[in-house]
């Protein structure tokens, strides 16, 4: 049977129909989708030669074309229709169009489709030629069958110009990727494919599905279905929000309004409910204009799904740029040398972890701040932040900030409640870190006070301060504990200057396994009454709690100077040594020693040659140091010392119990 179309072949020469035989493939698959089909298969049969097509074919499972609408189906052209949207939101106003659009490529069509008409499964075979397009020949009725599925198979004949290379998965893959992942993302919990020669088109690879977000949203009573999604690259539209009817047809499309072009979270929104199927000229625009037919209520549930979309899009790029920030601070310090140095101490580590957490919010919210800085300005932005962070002006970061972009009133409140948020976040982790070491002054303080008879120092407190040689000073690093002086000292040489040369053995001495108890050393330099730099370093002889401090310990620690200075290596003017004698009590011979010194302004000091200083110093002193250099954040801190102390000393006192307490402190950081 013959049906004569409503359309001439001019016009659809002129129509705009596809040149490219992608597009013109595309419509074929699009045609299958509309038809509810979930699978869509495309793959090809070569000529004799292998070099050139026999015949290309597109089968779906979708509902297939009835009898009785073929004339609806092929009958009109809508010549003047053209959707204008690359990523081909198809509209009804489109079906029909790609039935043509063979002529790209082949010659003649054929369509083998059935379908279910009242419970019965009928086909039947339809079939145009590009020499005579207004002509549609198919059979004169459906045949049922007795059995199968419905669905459509479109096969070209007379393949012009292409060759399989062109029709392989590899070559189409690219190209299917840009037209229909977004459609294949919307449908994936319907399992909706597309196979390219048995090889299955991958949405996941256009598609970032970490930072998509699918939502359901009600608003006075209407449903709403938001899909963000996120793509891998960049794509060539406007950041676009497409509000589809309930059966995915296309009802508008406007911006999401969050175009920046300084981040490359490229994104679009597809928004779907029954509330669009009886409107058009749908648009975020906070003035549009009033149209006839819309009513307040349709106008302030506009407004409040543009909040809701324009939320959904902020949490997603928060946590897209959190990645980016990692990252980029990264940079900052390794690449870039623009971030702040800081030194190895904890206080100094607690205030690069406060401007690394202010720089990444900063990123995550704005980060066009950073955009296109020159290292020089990244460099005095981050170290004015960090000037400010440290110091009781860190709201003023707000000014700095709006010297770089314009925030508006909502940017400036979203950055004061950042800044008392990671405000809070350092306080908080100043007071960790204060009660931490708070703790291990307890323990301490318990063990050479209280169970001193159970105490001894080199498996009690000569372990807890090899963890925590802090007590002497933020300065210093620990090089090595309870080792030879042998091996202490080349110890500190590999520290400082790399490897000893085995060659470079040092002198025998009769005091070289004498053991010294805690090596603390530190290349940093300090400066002399005559503005001279040296390189500072400590020696700390501990004893048990029983042990005074007498002048036989004093007599032991001038056989270690005595021994360093004896090794050429080791005693350059330019090193200043500090060797420290603590116990729990500085016995009356040492004290006296105290007064020939005392006008140097250094406590504990009883003796000083050369560049060699010893000082003499009871646990209390350590402690009392410890609360005089915390004083400005446990002046703050309210921080309950007895109820620690009782809960310390709840336990029996015995050896198990200090020893649980060693462990305990060792244990803290």
């Amino acid at each position: 049977m013959r049906m004569t179309l409503s359309v001439k072949n001019q016009s659809i020469e002129t129509s705009g129909l596809p040149k490219d035989f992608r597009e013109a493939l595309c419509e074929y698959i699009w045609n299958g989708f509309e038809a509810n089909a979930t699978e869509v298969h495309l793959s090809y049969v070569e000529n004799i030669t292998g070099e050139g097509l026999d015949s290309i074919s597109i089968t779906d499972n979708g509902d297939g074309i009835n009898y009785s609408t073929l004339s609806d189906t092929f009958g009109s052209f809508l010549v003047s229709q053209k959707n204008t949207l690359s990523l081909k939101a198809k509209s009804k106003v489109n079906k029909g169009k790609g039935r043509f659009s063979f002529s790209a490529f082949s010659s003649l069509a054929k369509w083998e489709t059935c379908y279910n008409d009242d419970g019965k499964l009928k086909k039947y075979t339809i079939k145009l030629s590009n020499a005579n397009k207004q002509d549609l020949d198919y059979d004169d009725s459906p045949q049922e069958v007795p059995q199968g599925n419905t669905g459509t198979t479109v096969t070209f004949y007379n393949i012009q110009t292409l060759s399989p290379t062109q029709l392989s998965f590899a070559a189409l893959e690219e190209f299917f990727l840009t037209e229909f992942s977004w459609f294949l993302y919307l449908h994936k919990s319907q399992n909706y494919k597309l196979i390219i020669n048995r090889q299955e088109i991958d949405y996941s690879k256009h598609i970032n599905e970490t930072f998509s977000k699918s939502v359901e949203h009600d608003i006075d009573g209407q449903h709403f279905v938001i899909n963000l999604i996120v793509w891998n690259s960049k794509i060539k539209e406007k950041f676009c929000c497409y509000f589809l009817t309930s059966n995915d047809s296309l009802s508008d499309v406007d911006t999401t309004t969050f175009n920046r072009n300084t981040v490359d979270f490229n994104h679009s929104a597809f928004i779907k409910s029954p509330f669009f199927d009886n409107y058009t000229n749908i648009t975020f625009d906070d003035n549009p204009q009033i149209e006839i037919g819309k009513t307040d209520e349709y106008y302030a549930i506009i407004k409040n799904l543009k909040t809701t979309m324009q939320k959904i899009i902020s949490e997603q790029l928060s946590a897209y740029m959190a990645t980016k920030a990692d990252s980029e601070i990264q940079k900052m310090m390794n690449e870039r040398k623009t971030f702040p140095c800081f030194s190895d101490d904890d206080y100094s580590q607690l205030r690069k972890k406060d401007l690394i957490r202010v720089t990444k919010e900063i990123y995550c919210t704005e980060p066009k701040i950073f955009y296109k800085l020159s290292d020089l300005q990244e460099k005095s932005l981050l170290a004015f932040l960090n000037l400010l962070l440290s110091s009781e002006e860190r709201e003023n970061v707000l000014s700095i900030i709006e010297q770089v972009v314009d925030l508006s009133p909502e940017q400036r409140k979203t950055f004061a409640a950042l800044l008392q948020k990671t405000k809070l976040e350092y306080i908080l982790d100043t007071i960790h870190f204060i009660e931490g070491r708070y703790e291990v002054i307890e323990i301490l303080k318990t063990l050479i006070y209280d169970l001193t008879k159970f105490t001894n120092e080199r498996d009690h407190i000569q372990k807890i301060v090899e963890q925590h040689f802090w007590l002497f000073g933020e300065q210093y690093h620990l090089a090595s504990a309870d080792a030879t002086m042998q091996k202490a000292l080349l110890g500190y040489q590999n520290i400082l200057y790399g490897a000893a040369n085995p060659d470079d053995s040092l002198s025998p001495d009769e005091e070289e396994n004498r053991r010294m108890d805690i090596f603390l050393c530190n290349s940093r330099k300090v400066e002399n009454s005559f503005g001279n730099f040296l390189e500072e370093n400590i020696i700390v002889e501990l004893k048990a709690p029983k042990v005074p401090l007498s002048i036989k310990v004093l007599r032991q620690i001038d056989d270690y100077r005595r021994y360093i200075m004896r090794q050429p290596q080791f005693t350059s003017i330019q090193r200043k040594w500090k060797f420290i004698a603590v116990c729990k009590e500085v016995d009356s011979e040492v004290k006296v020693k105290y007064k020939t010194f005392k006008d140097k302004g250094k406590p504990g000091l009883v003796d000083i040659i050369d560049n060699f200083e010893v000082y003499a110093l009871c646990w209390d002193d350590i402690f009392k140091s410890f609360d005089l250099r915390n004083s400005f954040i446990l002046d703050k801190l309210r921080f309950d010392r007895d109820a620690l102390s009782k809960t310390i000393l709840e336990s029996e006192s015995n050896r198990e119990t200090v020893n649980m307490l060693t462990n305990t402190a060792v244990g803290l950081s």
